[in-house]
């Protein structure tokens, strides 16, 4: 068989740069870029105070920023004229749902917050009360186990901030943000005593004080003719979202189903003392399916639409009637 004749080697191409010039800029390269290394990880925070937003569940459900919605909407704005601006309104929002929400899910406990990265190589203090498994050390301990460590890196900057938001919507803010931190208190408390949130105090922050603060910022006084209509309607929605909590930890809770229903009756013969018959037809729609589900024992979480859809319909047809 004869051998196929050797083609001579391709020429090689011809380097874009010289050596040295490649040299010198692999050398501003290493000089600008900051070496890998397990700490590289620093590199990525520019803020003193790091904050990272995230969905809650799904939206479409009854939320403080949902809340604060039916409050605007139980006053007639934009309907009748008001002093809030948009720009007062963002700043309602932000510390009603994201800035209250934080305080509050501190009583979740860590499985609902980001770890604390600590530095690496960091310096343990040799004490002997601060052995490990210590309960002094469990309290001052540096890792994401110890207390102190928790409230210096996370519940002082959520305060805080939200604190200096509340300073700027005034007096009511500042009293309503102090009254969160002791019901975000009150549920830690509870939560490391009986092992859970009960339902009432995450209804106190995802619907009684953000709605109150929507209506004392948007102009509802107590000494208001509207007020003592306002809080009724506060009332029952607190209702409704308690037993609604309770329902969906047990179909079968007697108490939350009582809630419910108690909350139901109220709203109803609350909008035919207000005249609002169009509003009254459309909670009927959506309450007859929704008691049909709760007596053939069907799963209840998708009913949480429903209850927004109602929430705040009830709220805009007071804010028309009045």
């Amino acid at each position: 068989m004869a051998r196929r004749p050797i083609s001579p080697e391709a020429p090689a191409k011809p380097a874009l740069l010289p050596p040295a010039w490649r040299a010198r800029g692999q050398a501003l390269w290493r000089a600008v870029v900051a070496p890998p290394t397990a700490d590289s990880w620093a590199l990525s925070g520019s803020a003193t105070v790091n904050a990272q937003l995230w969905l809650s569940h799904s939206p479409l459900r009854p939320t403080a920023g949902w809340a604060v919605l039916a409050a605007l909407l139980a006053t007639g704005w934009p309907l009748v004229s008001s002093a809030a601006t948009w720009r007062d309104l963002a700043l309602i929002w932000l510390l009603a749902d994201p800035l209250w929400g934080s305080l509050w899910r501190l009583a979740a406990g860590r499985l609902e917050m980001l770890p604390l990265r600590e530095q690496a190589g960091a310096r343990p203090v040799w004490l002997p009360y601060l052995q490990a498994g210590s309960p002094a050390a469990r309290l001052l301990g540096r890792d994401e186990r110890g207390v102190l460590h928790l409230l210096v890196r996370v519940v002082a900057p959520s305060a805080g901030l939200a604190a200096a938001i509340a300073w700027v919507l005034g007096p009511v803010a500042l009293w309503l943000t102090a009254l969160v931190m002791a019901v975000a208190v009150v549920g830690w408390i509870v939560r490391h005593t009986v092992g859970y949130i009960p339902a009432l105090l995450h209804s106190l922050v995802t619907v009684t004080l953000p709605w109150l603060l929507g209506l004392l910022l948007l102009g509802v006084a107590p000494e208001d003719l509207r007020w003592e209509q306002q809080v009724t309607l506060v009332i029952l929605w607190t209702l409704h979202n308690w037993g609604e909590g309770r329902v969906l930890r047990a179909k079968r809770d007697h108490v939350g189903l009582g809630l419910l229903a108690a909350a139901d009756i109220g709203l109803l013969l609350l909008l035919i003392a207000g005249r609002a018959p169009l509003a009254l037809a459309l909670l009927a729609v959506i309450w007859l399916p929704m008691w049909l589900a709760v007596y053939q024992g069907r799963p209840l979480h998708r009913l949480n639409v429903w209850w927004l859809a109602a929430m705040l319909i009830s709220a805009a047809a007071i804010g028309q009637a009045g």
